[in-house]
């Protein structure tokens, strides 16, 4: 093709594609005409700019004639400012039908379920412009008959922020986003949905080796107004008339009291033991006020001195309680795998029945009675540790749906399984049932959460009767009073019942109770059960030693149950280390009790007396004897009666020793409680016996006996041989004197 080919042949190109535009833009037009001029697609930004919190939504749930209002707040955590926002509703006109289609539109909004952005009328409103770091708040409100709500169900609803950004731009797509659910019932159905809440007041609690508490500060924070646990109680008690159940774990309760009396240790004022029960500090402060009067901002009325803001919140709490069901973890919920296994022996056995006995003791002087919980470490075990957990007493097993791989929504969160051949009850926490939204608060969350569920069990999408129990952690947020929580009861097809009537009534489970795979749920090491194990053993021993004391042994055994809590198991090796120092410091109180004696003692024969002496440096009398051992069966020292040594004082004893025919013998003292318990290690000490000087002496007597003998014997012998040779040389000359008168008388015959 030549150039003037190419050049004649550009204008039939462009009147080609300016008709492809044209067609196109009309089509488009027809489109846009053909849609409804109320909303718009619910595009959205990969990330937002600004972070959207819904504090607020009425009705909980939809009836026609209805206005919907929701409202909340837009904050620019940028640096950088944003200009002419406006808040948009966002709903679909289809609703979910089930609880699987809920939770993960709520956990993965898209356009495709979370509907179409409303652009006019009450369903959008300005909200001017926002400076890094400000906040602004919105108020949307959208009659019934706008909504396009015609089906049963329950339908995401959220807002959308579009706002023009620091380069001028303005994208239609959202820079800010939140999402909740409301469900439509259109006709009161002939069946009503049960719903239970249980409420958990459970916060780590750990003592150090002085007997106090390792966060004090985190837990009066807790429990001051603004504090975790403060509005946890004041929502469950902004409605008292709601069948709601309190989930307790004894040992806040015990904490919260000591702290607020300023008593710490085993001769704590007000522990639990013998008579004496808890005495609330006034009367309880009155129900919070009406959600619709609340003022989020208003400053606290209650006392400013953390201990009284302590005791005002342990009243209240007890109060609340005491009018409603309980259940009860184990006191500072112990690893119940680790202690109920067979390997854990008889440590095990021992910190069971401390566990048992802190519980039972620490909810009775409060004036309480409950249902035992098992709450394993993200709801993670399997059928052959809850079989072991019932030694524990347990009747309720919280459990997470990984532990039963065939579980679905539809199946309740309330069920009664059989667990090795006998009945027990489980609570599912359901992921579905938890606040965990981040732009929605967690009061108004959850309660949504709770209506959609239970419109969906009505509806065929899941199931009736709902027990609630929010996570161990779960905060309203500071605007839970905006919430109105409790208007999900105001649904007349909502009934709240106790937790207790669900699970009477709960479906039978038959599936499986497992652990799922790669579930890394060690628990903690022997050597801690065995550390804790000890404090319970030595504990005894203490409270022999200074005198039987029910609200000692009671402190002995909420100890050891704290040292084996399961919250150590996330730092093995330093919950060792902490039971050790536990039961170390209960042994170094033993140890200041003490008995010596001389490390050799000499005695002037087989038997003998001398010194042994008790020392007593506790600054409170101790009874205590003394029980002798020796190496050798034939020796015996008598034992010490146990009698009572006075404060920083020391006994000194005479005893008397028989040590038989042993020349050296090796013996123990041992110190002991009335009951025959034995204290720290025992002193040793020798005994030896002069009987070994007499048979030297005797030896050396016979040897000297000997010597003189042989001196007297060597003289008398000397003296014979004398004799004999005198008369031997006396002979001789007598022969000789003979032989020579023999010669004179020869020489004689001869001349």
């Amino acid at each position: 093709m030549t150039r003037a080919e190419v050049r004649s042949s550009r204008p039939a190109h462009r009147g080609a594609v300016r008709g492809l535009l044209a067609t196109a833009l009309v089509a488009l037009m027809a489109a846009l005409l053909a849609a409804p001029p109320s909303v718009a697609p619910a595009r959205a930004a990969d990330a937002d700019r600004l972070a959207v919190a819904i504090d607020a939504l009425s009705p909980a749930t939809l009836s026609k004639g209805d206005t919907l209002t929701i409202s909340g707040r837009v904050t620019n955590p940028s640096s950088q400012a944003w200009s002419r926002l406006r808040v948009h509703l966002v709903m679909p006109a289809v609703p979910l039908g089930d609880a699987a289609a809920l939770d993960e539109a709520l956990a993965n909004p898209s356009a495709e379920v979370t509907g179409t952005r409303f652009t006019t009328g009450g369903a959008v409103v300005a909200a001017g412009d926002l400076a890094p770091g400000d906040t602004t708040t919105f108020q949307l409100q959208v009659p019934f008959s706008q909504l396009r709500v015609t089906t049963e169900g329950v339908y995401p609803v959220g807002v959308h922020v579009l706002a023009t950004g620091p380069d001028g731009n303005r994208s239609p797509d959202a820079v800010g986003r939140g999402y909740t659910s409301i469900p439509f019932v259109g006709k009161k159905p002939s069946k009503t949905a049960q719903v239970s809440i249980v409420w958990p007041f459970i916060a780590p609690v750990q003592r150090d080796d002085r007997n106090r508490y390792a966060d004090t500060t985190g837990l009066v924070q807790s429990v001051s107004p603004g504090g975790r646990l403060r509005r946890l109680l004041d929502l469950a008690r902004s409605d008292e008339s709601s069948p709601s159940t309190v989930l307790l774990d004894p040992a806040l309760l015990d904490a919260l009291r000591d702290i607020a009396a300023d008593s710490y240790g085993p001769n704590r004022q007000g522990g639990p033991g013998g008579t004496a029960t808890f005495v609330p500090e006034g009367e309880p402060t009155p129900a919070p006020a009406d959600p619709d009067e609340a003022d989020p901002d208003e400053a606290p009325t209650e006392p400013s001195d953390a201990r009284a803001r302590v005791a005002t919140f342990l009243t209240d709490l007890v109060a609340y309680a005491k009018t409603h069901p309980v259940w009860a973890v184990p006191y500072g919920r112990p690893d119940a795998f680790a202690i109920t296994r067979r390997s854990a022996g008889e440590a095990g056995a021992t910190v069971v029945e401390a566990a048992k006995t802190a519980t039972e003791a620490t909810l009775a002087q409060f004036g309480l009675s409950a249902r035992t919980v098992l709450w394993p470490p993200n709801g993670i075990t399997n059928a052959g540790r809850l079989a072991g957990s019932r030694q524990l007493g347990t009747e309720i097993a919280v459990l997470s749906p990984e532990v039963l791989p065939e579980w679905t929504p539809a199946d309740g969160t309330g069920l009664r399984a059989e667990v090795r051949g006998a009945p027990m009850d489980v609570v599912v926490v359901d992921p579905g049932l938890q606040a965990d939204s981040s732009a929605t608060s967690p009061a108004l969350a959850l309660r949504q959460r709770i209506a959609s569920r239970a419109a969906l069990g009505l509806t065929g999408g899941g199931a009736r009767r709902i027990v609630v129990l929010p996570s161990a952690t779960f905060d309203p947020g500071n605007e839970w009073a905006r919430a109105q929580f409790h208007d999900v009861f105001d649904a007349p097809w909502v009934r709240p019942v106790t937790a207790d009537a669900v699970l009477a009534k709960a479906r039978r489970w038959t599936g499986r109770i497992a652990l799922p795979p790669r579930a890394n749920q060690r628990p903690i090491t022997a050597e801690q059960v065995e550390a804790a194990a000890r404090i319970v053993d030595g504990g005894r021993v203490v409270s022999e030693l200074l005198g039987d004391d029910e609200g000692r042994d009671i402190f002995y055994a909420q100890s050891a149950s704290l040292a084996a809590s399961q919250e150590w198991r996330a730092a093995r090796t330093r919950g060792v280390q902490h039971a050790e120092a536990q039961a170390d410091a209960v042994e170094r109180i033993l140890d200041r009790v003490s008995v010596s004696a001389s490390s050799f003692v000499t005695l002037s024969g087989s038997s003998g007396r001398f010194p042994i002496t008790i020392t007593n440096s506790l600054s409170t009398p101790v009874t205590v004897g003394v029980r002798f051992t020796a190496d050798d069966s034939s020796s015996r020292i008598a034992d010490i009666e146990p009698q009572q040594i006075s404060a920083r004082q020391s006994v000194t004893i005479t005893v008397s020793a028989d040590v038989g025919q042993a020349t050296t013998t090796t013996f123990t003292a041992a110190l002991v409680t009335v009951s025959g318990s034995e204290l720290s290690e025992p002193a040793r000490f020798t005994v030896r016996s002069s009987v070994v000087g007499r048979v030297i002496w005797l030896f050396l007597g016979l040897t000297l006996l000997l010597v003189v003998f042989a001196v007297v014997r060597r003289v008398i012998t000397g003296r014979k041989v004398e004799t004999l040779h005198d008369e031997e040389e006396e002979n001789d000359d007598v022969n000789d004197e003979a032989r020579a008168r023999e010669a004179v008388e020869s020489g004689e015959a001869g001349a």
